[in-house]
């Protein structure tokens, strides 16, 4: 990433977590010597560490995020997108008004987290199909509006919000808590590309209206010619940038 000029690079927290201490040194020390920083992560949670449901378990989510903070803390992250399919998804059969209140309970336990690490969570809207609770960009600046939390806001992600066909009015509406965004082709699940469908300028567009000042990490699938196609799509969208 440092070598095809990337601004910085964004990792998997629950993989982090899990590493065994020595390897962690390892790894800061490999990152150290390296001209690019860590100045994101996703996957913010484990599948086995539900947020929602029977059996949610404060006192393993306490010692989790103390413990996965903290090692962002040393790599220099600033934000955390809160995914997670598998931890906050609920059934569709399931208590959907509890689950909101069990999400809402759950900020309230990350924000102390997060501010002793003096980092911004977003909350990232997924696709229906992959989680059934907060779907939209809409949804994520209701929740994070409502609770005031310092340190909780909003990610956006091209893709998802192309598949639930969600406006770019939700990135305005979002502008005050907007902090984090991700673009992804919506259909393929691969980097960004010229000609692949996608209208990634119009987005740009309106984060450069916006006033828009986080972070923009291109995401997608890991295939045989990853370094080429992000070498492409960095190019690629830092072409629409400029021109934008």
């Amino acid at each position: 990433m440092a070598a095809l000029g990337f601004d910085y690079a964004e990792i998997p927290l629950d993989a982090l977590a899990a590493l065994p201490e020595s390897d962690f040194k390892d790894f800061l020390d490999y990152v150290e010597g390296r001209q690019i920083k860590i100045a994101a992560c996703n996957r913010m949670l484990p599948d086995d560490l539900p947020i929602t449901g029977p059996s949610v378990n404060a006192t393993a989510l306490h010692g989790y995020l103390k413990h996965a903070l903290g090692r962002a803390q040393q790599l220099g992250v600033k934000v955390i997108a809160l995914d997670g399919a598998k931890s906050r998804s609920v059934p569709m059969d399931g208590d959907f008004p509890f689950a909101w209140r069990q999400l809402g309970n759950f900020l309230r336990l990350l924000q102390g987290h997060a501010r002793d690490c003096g980092m911004t969570v977003a909350l990232e809207p997924l696709r229906k199909a992959d989680c059934t609770l907060l779907n939209l960009v809409s949804e994520a600046t209701l929740i994070a509006g409502l609770l005031q939390l310092e340190n909780i806001a909003v990610a956006a992600h091209s893709g998802h919000m192309a598949m639930a066909s969600e406006p770019m009015s939700a990135l305005r509406r979002a502008a005050p808590l907007l902090k984090h965004v991700y673009l992804e082709n919506a259909l393929t699940r691969v980097l960004p590309r010229p000609g692949d469908g996608e209208d990634y300028g119009r987005l740009l567009e309106t984060l450069a209206d916006i006033g828009y000042a986080g972070g923009v990490t291109l995401c997608g699938d890991i295939t045989e010619t990853f370094v080429e196609d992000a070498a492409a799509a960095l190019k690629h969208i830092r072409a629409l940038g400029q021109r934008d």
